[in-house]
């Protein structure tokens, strides 16, 4: 299944957050880690205009805190390269936000976008989690996970999308 969608869908995708950081994250999430784990086969060209089919897992680790405010991890690996981010609370492009029984998180990159959606059950106990991309119209590109070339990517198929809640802070280990 084509993980990239119409424009129309990116307007969906870039929904401001600010309803969902105004609700606050469940005190049955507090002191716990949403692990959200999923995979790309991506479809790019590099400067050199070479046409490169890559395998990329992604990981993004939300730690919500004891006042409710939600750390992430974020790593992403090919078989030959690895990147780690962490972010605070409000620090911009990929942080997470609750929006009812929903943690969503939006990442921009120049022509396309990123939605993650993770859905708890009525009592926080288990999740599932869902990854689309969206286009917005030209070319769409990113930095390659060593940031030293450009990469254009053609498409990007999502699969194997997962989440599962542990105990404790995740990110700081």
């Amino acid at each position: 299944m084509k993980a990239i969608v119409p424009a129309v869908l990116l307007a969906v995708l870039l929904t401001p957050l600010v309803a969902a950081a105004a609700a606050g994250a469940p005190a049955q999430l507090y002191n716990k880690s949403v692990v959200i784990n999923w995979s790309e086969s991506i479809q790019e060209k590099n400067e050199a205009g070479q046409l490169l089919n890559t395998s990329l897992s992604r990981q993004r680790i939300a730690y919500v805190s004891s006042a409710g405010r939600i750390f992430v991890r974020s790593t992403q690996s090919t078989r030959s390269a690895e990147k780690k981010n962490e972010l605070a609370p409000g620090a911009g492009g990929g942080t997470l936000a609750f929006q009812g029984n929903s943690l969503v998180g939006t990442a921009v990159f120049a022509g396309f976008a990123r939605r993650i959606t993770v859905n708890f059950d009525a009592g926080f106990s288990s999740c599932s989690a869902s990854v689309v991309y969206g286009r917005a119209g030209g070319p769409q590109k990113w930095k390659s996970l060593d940031g030293k070339q450009t990469m254009e990517v053609q498409s990007i198929s999502v699969s194997s999308a997962s989440c599962a809640i542990r105990d404790g802070n995740l990110v700081a280990n």
